[in-house]
């Protein structure tokens, strides 16, 4: 912006002389406007230059500190037959506080100051204009190009000239490392989360408004990134997805425009692959960052951790599926030494590793993991081999599994209450795909339950469903055993 210097240096102020405040010669100069009426303070902008012939003849003594408080630029006096010269004391004040007082000859008209200034003014402004169209043209060039969140603030701190960073709503930098700044100031940015972003700038306030014209279009350029990598990252998911809940379902091969999908992610169906299960424990203290939904934010973390290794995975309920291809390097040992961090930080997680196994084993597979998940959370992965569920079962004391039997199933009077316990069981104590299952409302499903708690005398918590889970399986396998 033109100062109170850059004015003084046009040619048609060559004859101007500063008489006091020459500390201020850098204040900065919007516009210019004469004034000479008594009541000067209520036509003063911030900013402005003031013009007077001294026609009003205003009390110079006190109106230099009430100038000053208005934020005015500077005072042009035109000496002449309405003021011969100015206070010594208002000469005190204005030196005193910056603010600079200009004589200018008599014969000089204020049209063609004002013009000459406007125009100065003008120019700065363009240029102004010119430079931030010039640097958000590059912010926008420099976003397109990055391919990281690193990357992009390095090379916006380029551009701008000073460091730039992007923390969360806590003040967590989200860059692989923290850009430390003593003194900052800082732009929202919004994303698909329901939590903001927000661009660090290693500037203290107060700024500009070109600076803040220019740095708010950069946090806008620095969301609509965000923004292209979140959705890059859901359809990469969404594939994933499709991809990977044919193949647990059993179906993958029936469909050929899926096969060619799944290769495009590095998914080959004549591959061996592992499946590793990760479940979110709900009764556990859950101690997820930046609010995320848990079950999501585990699987960014996961996908994360295990990148190398050309992870491809998916939500199912609670679960966490992730497909590793059978390689040398990819073992309990390594996945443990990997995911061993985010177990243990986020204390809510349980995980089960299976051996490599063919295509059309997966849905298999992976039922069988569902079946022997521990419902208690773990800071290591557990082997499905070392888990074997049915000899479990099998071994299971008769006199303890039979009183259990006594005190829950053989309660249970009514068909209509016993099947809807079995489907609950089955279901993972999903009430809704209860409902769905059984075909009835949630509000029906809702009355059965609170009559199976009443018989029962206890509340059908995750837990409890999953005693009675061992209690079906122990039933069906006495039953296979005596057929």
């Amino acid at each position: 912006m033109a100062t109170v210097k850059d004015v003084l240096g046009l040619p048609i102020l060559s004859q101007a002389q500063v008489v006091a405040g020459n500390s201020g010669l850098e204040r900065p100069v919007r516009l210019v406007h004469v004034v000479d009426i008594p009541d000067i303070t209520q036509w003063i902008l911030p900013q402005m230059l003031l013009m007077t012939t001294g026609y009003s003849r205003f009390q110079w003594t006190s109106i230099i500190g009430e100038l000053d408080a208005q934020k005015l630029s500077g005072i042009m006096v035109a000496l002449g037959p309405y003021i011969q010269e100015i206070p010594d004391e208002a000469l005190a004040d204005a030196d005193r506080l910056g603010l600079p007082i200009i004589v200018l000859p008599w014969a000089l008209p204020f049209v063609r100051v004002s013009e000459a200034v406007h125009q100065l003014v003008i120019q700065e402004q363009f240029a102004v204009m010119a430079n931030i169209d010039r640097l958000q043209t590059q912010m926008v060039r420099v976003a397109v190009q990055s391919r990281s969140l690193t990357q992009l603030c390095q090379d916006l701190s380029s551009l701008c000239g000073h460091a730039v960073d992007v923390t969360d709503s806590e003040g967590n930098s989200l860059l692989n490392r923290a850009i430390p700044m003593a003194a900052f100031t800082q732009f929202p940015i919004q994303t698909f989360h329901a939590h903001t972003h927000f661009l660090r700038v290693a500037l203290p306030q107060p700024l500009e408004d070109w600076q803040t014209h220019v740095f708010e279009h950069m946090a806008l350029v620095t969301g609509l990134w965000v923004l292209r990598e979140q959705v890059a990252a859901r359809t990469e998911a969404r594939l994933q997805s499709s991809v990977l809940d044919m193949a647990l379902s059993g179906n993958v091969t029936h469909d050929p425009g899926l096969v060619e999908r799944a290769k495009l992610i590095g998914f080959h169906m004549h591959r061996r692959h592992h499946l590793l299960v990760v479940a979110v424990v709900r009764t556990g203290p859950c101690k997820t960052k930046q609010g995320f939904e848990p079950v999501t934010h585990v699987e960014d973390q996961l996908r994360h951790v295990l990148s190398e290794w050309k992870v491809l995975t998916t939500l199912s309920q609670e679960y966490i599926v992730a497909v590793l291809p059978e390689q040398p390097a990819i073992n309990l040992v390594s996945l443990n030494h990997k995911i061993h961090r985010l177990l243990r930080e986020n204390g809510c997680l349980t995980a089960v590793f299976s051996d490599a196994v063919e295509t059309t084993k997966l849905a298999e597979t992976y039922r069988a993991i569902i079946r022997v998940m521990p419902r208690t959370a773990r800071t290591e992965v557990m082997d499905l081999s070392n888990l074997l569920f049915p000899r479990l079962i099998a071994e299971l004391p008769p006199e303890v599994m039979g009183t259990l039997v006594k005190l829950t199933w053989d309660r249970i009077t009514d068909p209509v209450l016993r099947l809807t316990l079995q489907v609950l069981v089955e279901h993972h104590g999903s009430r809704s795909e209860a409902a769905m299952a059984l075909r009835i409302h949630r509000n029906t499903l809702r009355y059965r339950v609170q009559q199976l708690e009443q018989i029962l005398e206890r509340p059908l918590d995750p837990g409890y469903l999953w005693e009675l889970g061992f209690m079906f399986r122990w039933i069906q396998s006495q039953a296979q055993s005596q057929g």
